[in-house]
């Protein structure tokens, strides 16, 4: 079945394909799914091979809950059973410091409840759609991951973030051109302090963005004495850089609490507050 269905991939490709699928065969599996287009693949690939699956959407206030509902869209249309699980980080005092090892403390509470799910419901694994390019990056989650024990397929198999983008093409997912996401929390400088408040204002301007400019790749950082600074891909730059844009943006940004605003003219890219991680 599985030769059937990759005929149009790489041989290189078809060959990871494979390995993943038999690693899949005869297991009840748990994914930890966010809607991305990743843990996407990863799910359909899951549901696909799989003894079982099950997805596990983390509900918190580090999430758009526009991605939220896309998650639970995903899990419904392709009628692969999920499930929320409760994660309330800003009761954590470590967590809302704000410190370089940010990540490492969200992902070591979450994947510990997902655990928690696999030892008492019986399931083999728990896997996660960290790709052959997070390695490349500073992301200090994936030592809670190894820390854990949690299985990374894509990386156990070496697929990065384009083979993933043309499998979920094959596959006909339709996030297979899906931008690349982050938890809100990662808007936010090191050492400054995460708040639901800056959390609602960061949430609710990307919203406005997107809805109102149709914007697909866009983040707003939030940085000290309420500043906004946006990051829009290059290539859609053009859709709000004019003076029509720039008062609705004012508008909608003041409405929202923030004081100043700007528009970064280097655009998105992803991970930029890490950029000054030297001199912390």
């Amino acid at each position: 079945m599985v030769r059937r269905e990759i005929m149009q991939l790489s041989v290189e490709l078809t060959k990871k394909l494979d390995m993943l699928a038999s690693f899949l065969k005869n297991k009840k599996i748990i994914v930890a799914f966010s809607g991305g287009v990743d843990s996407s693949l990863l799910a359909y690939l899951s549901n696909k091979y799989a003894k079982e699956t099950l997805l596990l959407i983390a509900e918190s206030d580090l999430n758009a809950i526009d991605e939220l509902k896309e998650a639970k869209d995903f899990a419904k249309k392709y009628n692969i059973p999920h499930r929320e699980v409760g994660l309330n980080l800003l009761e954590n005092k470590e967590f809302i410091k704000n410190p370089e090892n940010r990540c490492y403390i969200c992902k070591k509470e979450l994947f510990s409840k997902f655990l928690a799910i696999k030892q008492t419901e019986s399931y083999n694994l728990v896997i996660d759609g960290s790709n052959a390019n997070d390695k490349k990056d500073f992301r200090p989650g994936m030592r809670a991951l190894d820390d854990l024990d949690i299985e990374s397929p894509f990386i156990l198999f070496d697929i990065n973030k384009q083979e993933i983008r043309s499998l979920s093409q094959h596959f006909h997912l339709e996030t297979y051109s899906k931008p690349s996401s982050a938890c809100l929390a990662s808007r936010i400088p090191y050492n400054q302090k995460i708040t639901k408040e800056k959390l609602e204002m960061i949430g609710q301007a990307e919203k406005f963005l997107k809805r109102q400019f149709g914007l697909k790749q866009v983040r707003v950082r939030y940085h000290k004495n309420r500043l906004a600074r946006i990051e829009v891909h290059p290539e859609e730059m053009k859709k709000i850089l004019n003076q029509r844009c720039f008062r609705q943006i004012k508008e909608r940004f003041k409405q929202l609490g923030f004081v100043y605003i700007a528009i970064d003219i280097e655009g998105f890219r992803s991970g930029s507050l890490n950029e000054i991680l030297d001199e912390l």
